[in-house]
């Protein structure tokens, strides 16, 4: 990426900078206030778009030059131009972008990076891809547990970091799991041997208590069994002595049912006499009254009946036979009437016929006299032959049924005690199984713990990333160790840790220029192994006049190996450095401008 042409007016304090880049090298200097830092992140925010000293829009404004109205940027680079506006903000970005853009453009940003930010980012710069699969097989070369590397491959989509988190959730869910079987926090040692205290269990007894138990229920089985059927006979013992005393009742009445019944017959039979007799003497006697002259019609209608054989309708001549009628109806009253009155009439004795409804009534209930009597003979009879069938009924006493009842509760009693023993030793036995059980659970969750902590670290910056960084570290520590000799300075190096050490020397105890030259080695490898070639440098006055001279050489050399194409430079100096290759070119700038008369008479 090499800049050709910058413009750039009113931008804080570079009120008007126009200049052709037609060297490799390009440095501003100026004294203190001239604008030389405007000019930088005028430049670095039309390349990237960010405006850093200000957070919000509505202070973009202040960006613009006091008496102006308007900020303009506009670089040319062989890769196309990039402009900016203020306050409105209009911004045309470069159409082809690097993300080690912002590390070339402040270099000090690389080593105030997260450690894991500071590891992805060389990641992409080195191209070292952590494909799924890739670290799918290093975790099998590492023997992770193959079920739980599926689960957490897809999580490297987001980085390593986040599957490490991933596992590391994982773990502590399991150690969670691991003490609400145990009781107890998770250790490594103690959970590797853990084992649940197992109660004291008498096998031997509880299978002795066990087949007493069997043979005392079968005790009881039959015991209520022979129980029921005692209980049976009893009842049929009882009832047959209540229904033989009741038969016995009944067996004593039979003679005199007897007596009473042919006492009955008797009156009956002169009942039927008296009635024949009044019947007899009532004679054809004229009669009188509405029901006789309807027994005179119904008579007439039987003798109608007896002497033909069909009835022609009225209306329709149709012939109908008797038997199409229904006639049994006529009968019966008839019937009744005759057995009440005698056949209808004229003559006899008044008297008689006027005696023979009271007649029928006598005879009526002398008939029911002997109808009840014959069935309270037979019921008689039958309960004397009941009582010589029920004579065979075994006979229970209540002494046996107490006897059975007390077998039985002695053997539920001792049912129940065997019962609570058995309960006891169930109990024992359940405790010693769950206690056993207990033991290859936490095993499990142990063995997960364990499992998910391996993938964890494995996965973690001094695992499989580390491994794979030292790979991508080697070339770039060698190129830090080359760039430092030439310049001769301190060399830098990167640990897999991603700690930044120079001279063996922890970054954040060098000094301030020691660091300069720390971030300037690391940006220009860098701007090498991203292909951009470019970078800037601000403060070049941090550097004493030597080492102002190791970097220049440093970027002339780089420059002639065509390994830049664009490096800015910008200090405070007394006066523009003088004795320059061909590679470099030097600006004076003053008040935001540059200034060719102060550069001519300074070289």
């Amino acid at each position: 990426m090499q800049i050709q042409h910058i413009t750039v007016k009113s931008f804080l304090g570079a009120r008007a900078v126009d200049i052709e880049v037609d060297t490799p090298v390009t440095i501003f200097a100026g004294p203190n206030g001239a604008g030389k830092s405007s000019l930088r992140e005028a430049i670095c925010a039309a390349l990237t778009g960010d405006i850093s000293r200000v957070a919000l829009k509505k202070e973009y404004p202040s960006m613009v030059t006091d008496g102006a109205k308007k900020s303009i940027v506009s670089l040319d680079l062989d890769v196309g131009p990039a402009n900016l506006t203020l306050p409105d903000a209009k911004h045309v970005g470069l159409t082809v972008y690097t993300g080690a853009l912002p590390y070339l453009l402040n270099p000090e940003r690389f080593a105030q990076m997260k450690a894991d930010d500071r590891r992805t980012f060389l990641f992409e710069l080195t191209g070292l891809r952590a494909t799924p699969e890739k670290v799918k097989g290093l975790l099998a070369e590492r023997k992770c547990d193959a079920a739980k590397v599926e689960k957490v491959l897809p999580m490297l989509r987001s980085g390593f970091p986040a599957a490490v988190k991933f596992a590391e959730d994982e773990a502590r869910e399991s150690k969670g799991a691991w003490k609400a079987v145990t009781n107890e926090q998770w250790g490594k040692d103690k959970a590797a041997d853990w084992e649940a205290e197992v109660p004291l269990f008498d096998a031997a007894r509880h299978a002795e208590v066990t087949q007493q138990m069997t043979a005392v229920e079968s005790r009881i089985a039959k015991a209520n069994k022979d129980l029921g059927a005692l209980q049976e006979k009893h009842r049929a013992y009882a009832a047959s002595r209540e229904s033989a005393e009741r038969s016995a009742e009944l067996a004593k009445g039979v003679t005199r049912i007897e007596a009473k019944l042919a006492t009955d017959k008797q009156n009956l039979a002169d009942a039927e006499a008296r009635l024949l007799d009044a019947q007899q003497r009532a004679g054809d006697a004229p009669r009188e009254g509405l029901v006789h002259d309807l027994a005179a019609a119904v008579r007439e209608f039987t003798v109608i009946i007896a002497d033909a054989e069909s009835l022609v309708q009225r209306v329709t001549g149709a012939i109908r036979p008797w038997s199409d009628y229904d006639l049994s109806t006529v009968e019966r009253a008839y019937a009744a009437y005759v057995d009440q009155h005698g056949e209808p009439g004229t003559g006899g004795d008044a008297d008689a016929r006027a005696q023979l409804p009271e007649l029928v009534k006598a005879r009526d209930l002398m008939k029911r006299s002997v109808e009840n009597d014959e069935r309270d003979l037979a019921a008689a009879l039958a309960a004397s032959e009941a009582l010589k069938l029920k004579s065979d009924v075994e006979a229970v006493t209540d002494e046996q049924l107490t006897a059975a009842r007390t077998s039985v509760s002695a053997s539920t009693a001792q049912r129940d005690s065997l019962r609570t023993e058995l309960d006891r030793l169930n109990n024992a036995k359940l405790a010693a199984d769950a206690a056993d059980s207990k033991t290859q659970t936490a095993a499990k969750h142990h063995a997960d713990i364990t499992q998910w902590l391996d993938i964890a670290a494995a996965l973690s910056p001094d695992g499989i990333p580390g491994d794979m960084l030292a790979q991508a570290l080697a070339p770039i520590n060698n190129r830090l160790a080359e760039l430092a000799a030439f310049a001769q300075w301190a060399v830098p190096m990167l640990d897999t840790d991603m700690t930044i050490r120079a001279g063996g020397r922890l970054y954040s105890l060098l000094s301030e220029s020691e660091r300069y030259r720390v971030d300037a080695l690391i940006a220009l490898t860098i701007a090498v192994l991203s292909e951009s070639r470019i970078v800037f440098f601000d403060r070049f006055d941090v550097l004493d006049l030597k080492g102002r001279g190791d970097l220049l050489e440093l970027l002339d050399d780089m420059a002639s190996q065509n390994e830049i194409a664009t490096a800015l430079v910008f200090g405070t100096l007394k006066k523009a450095p003088e004795g320059l290759p061909s590679t470099t070119r030097a600006h004076w700038i003053e008040k935001g401008e540059l200034h060719a008369a102060r550069f001519a008479q300074a070289a």
